[in-house]
């Protein structure tokens, strides 16, 4: 990759990255390290063309192809998680802390935003707790984590659609 920058040597984002590269008999390469840091300095859940938007900034001449290796790799690894949200592609997030606070999604079926949820009550606890134990009791399985995802119309598109409607009435 040529850039009229000079270059300077990146640190890998993650801890195990470098390692986990390394274990596999594999080059810790700059495309790598520039992936993880992007999805781990990012706000949300991106793309492999986002990610890929956002490096060819800096380093125009990495590849789509380049990016979604990459992101295949540390998935592997457990660096990054996929996710689909039923838009016709996967987006990617640097892996949480097994510490971090635990979340749910609430996906839009128009516009694809992801809300984390987080503010959990204690019945809602409680619930899943239940849920968990009542699976790994039926089918044998030590249950690790979870993901749940809610399928929905965001207030933005809701609001959208209506004005819409009464736009249309007029």
């Amino acid at each position: 990759m040529s850039n009229s920058r000079p270059r300077q040597r990146m640190k890998p984002c993650c801890m195990e990255l470098e390692g986990g590269i390394r274990n596999r008999g594999l080059r810790m390469t700059l495309p790598r390290q520039l992936v993880a840091q992007v999805l781990e300095s990012a706000d949300g859940y991106l793309s492999a063309e986002d990610i890929y938007s956002i490096i060819r900034e800096e380093y125009p001449a990495i590849g789509l192809a380049t990016v979604y290796r990459t992101l295949v790799l540390l998935d592997e690894m457990g660096i990054v998680n996929r996710y689909n949200f039923g838009e016709g592609r996967a987006r990617y997030i640097a892996a949480e802390d097994q510490t971090a606070e635990h979340h749910h999604q609430l996906i839009c079926e128009r516009c694809y935003k992801v809300i984390k949820y987080s503010d959990f009550s204690e019945d809602e606890r409680e619930l899943y707790k239940k849920v968990e134990s009542v699976l790994s009791e039926k089918h044998g399985f030590e249950i690790k984590r979870h993901i749940v995802q809610f399928h929905g119309i965001c207030p933005d598109c809701r609001k959208e659609s209506q004005n819409e409607s009464s736009n249309s009435d007029v």
